[in-house]
């Protein structure tokens, strides 16, 4: 009935929406009616000249492979452009997949606060998470990581596939939403963006396919020190082999970022991780698809501690519990002391064990939280089995706190990036006959992920991290809270 993009007189004609104004053209008129929420409240969206630029560049090309720094705005920015699309067009119809649920929550979101500022130029039809419906336009779907997700889904002319580099299925992903823009011809545009992880994998192998010679990473090491870009310093793009768009995105095209002196620093600061974790998620910077997540020099530097059989007196204590079932995996108790004289983290006690009931481990662990008074017991409940520690030892123990800990491959590589941190910080020590000494040496990064080498454990490492996680090492001051009724 309708041109891929219809004229909106069309649009009035047909849908009898005459009492609407009508929507801009050019996205960038588009986008700063819409409002968004930053620092704190809501203003309009007044797009950064990089990102008009990439508008432009979606207009112009059918594939877009993407290397990003995080928090450029990037994801928000394309949910902007589908929107616009969407307005203009009845026949429209966009996916974007997103990592996780939580990704899609967020974006949904976002998008429904966009629509504030256009209640005199679109009207939702619906109020889904997943979903929405343009009253007499366009639609655009919000999907996880399913292989599944692009099914029974006809004619779409738009998709994002958002950090790509961590998602699992993305190649079964990418392959199902090949039949969704099967009758969309050559009118589609596929977004493939995420920030750097590992050197394999589908990500890396669509980011390096038909370079012909050009070294992706030697590219994204240049445009990060400012001697490559287009346009606009942090902005970097060119055309393969295949008329694919190949785009690097750096923090420095950003220009409140830029004014920061010493950015990464101040990031290293703000997202309390690691060096090598900041470098790869703002600087670009690509890591082998399996190398250690410790430093060997940290490690035998911080490992100077000493198992304790008393408990200091006017001295906070903080535990870690990884639980596990009657497996080969084990059950790790930690306890960490703060000392705030010289604001060194110690592991003190460490209590390890496996193929025991629950209620073995529970006795003897109740039995360390009286001892040494913890402030607060972070224990990792996903999946379950660590709920039932958490409501046994908070039954018993009224004056000590229990943090809830769930577990997901994004928040596990945050709190393994916080032991990594206090080991560069020098402010965690252990003993040096300490089999956490074993754990880290042994573990690895594997694509995007993280785990123990085969045949070796991580229980210690997740436990100490988990203990990490509820002091006060991150915020300045203590988190914990109860979180049992």
């Amino acid at each position: 009935m309708f041109k891929i993009k219809p004229h909106q007189g069309q649009v009035k004609k047909y849908f009898n929406a005459s009492n609407l104004r009508t929507v801009p053209q050019k996205w960038v008129d588009f986008a700063r009616l819409t409002t968004i929420r930053s620092g704190g409240g809501m203003v309009t969206f007044d797009p950064y000249y990089y990102q008009e630029i990439i508008s432009d560049l979606m207009d112009e090309y059918n594939n877009i492979v993407c290397v990003k720094s995080r928090q450029l705005g990037l994801t928000q920015m394309i949910a902007c452009k589908f929107l616009h699309r969407a307005a203009l067009n009845p026949a429209y119809s966009a996916i974007a997949f997103l990592r996780n649920q939580n990704d899609v929550s967020a974006i949904s979101r976002r998008t429904k606060q966009m629509l504030i500022g256009l209640s005199e130029y679109i009207t939702p039809e619906n109020d889904n998470v997943g979903y929405l419906k343009l009253k007499g336009l366009g639609d655009i779907y919000y999907k996880n990581s399913s292989p599944e997700g692009s099914r029974s889904i006809d004619s779409v002319i738009d998709f994002l596939f958002d950090e790509a580099a961590f998602s699992e299925n993305i190649e079964q992903i990418y392959a199902a939403s090949s039949p969704s823009s099967a009758m969309s011809g050559d009118k589609i545009t596929k977004l493939i963006i995420s920030t750097p992880s590992a050197k394999s994998g589908w990500y890396w192998d669509k980011v390096n396919a038909d370079n012909d010679g050009r070294d992706i990473e030697e590219i994204c090491n240049r445009v990060a020190a400012g001697d490559l870009y287009n346009e606009v310093p942090g902005l970097y793009w060119f055309e393969d082999a295949q008329g694919t768009l190949k785009l690097i995105v750096h923090w420095s095209a950003h220009p409140i970022y830029k004014s920061i002196p010493n950015y990464l620093d101040y990031r290293l600061k703000q997202d309390g991780t690691d060096t090598e974790t900041v470098l790869r998620e703002y600087d670009l910077k690509f890591v082998d698809s399996a190398v250690s997540v410790f430093n060997i020099e940290l490690i035998r530097e911080n490992a100077i501690g000493a198992y304790e059989d008393f408990k200091e007196a006017y001295i906070e204590y903080y535990c870690g519990l990884d639980t596990s079932t009657m497996g080969s995996d084990y059950t790790v108790f930690s306890v960490v002391k703060y000392d705030v004289r010289n604001n060194i983290y110690s592991l003190v006690h460490l209590y390890r064990r496996r193929q025991e009931t629950s209620q073995a481990h529970i006795y003897q662990i109740s039995k360390l939280i009286e001892f040494y008074q913890p402030v607060c017991v972070g224990i990792e409940t996903t999946g379950g089995v660590g709920r039932i520690y958490l409501e046994e030892l908070s039954k018993t123990h009224y004056g000590t706190e229990f943090k809830d800990i769930k577990t997901t491959r994004d928040t596990k590589i945050t709190m393994v990036g916080t032991l990594n941190l206090a080991l560069e910080k020098r402010q965690f020590i252990y003993p040096e006959n300490s089999v956490l000494i074993e754990e880290m040496l042994s573990y690895r990064r594997v694509g995007a992920k993280l785990e123990a080498a085969s045949g070796k454990h991580d229980d210690t490492i997740m436990s100490v991290s988990f203990a990490l996680t509820v002091t006060p090492f991150l915020q300045g001051e203590q988190i914990c809270g109860t979180l049992i009724a």
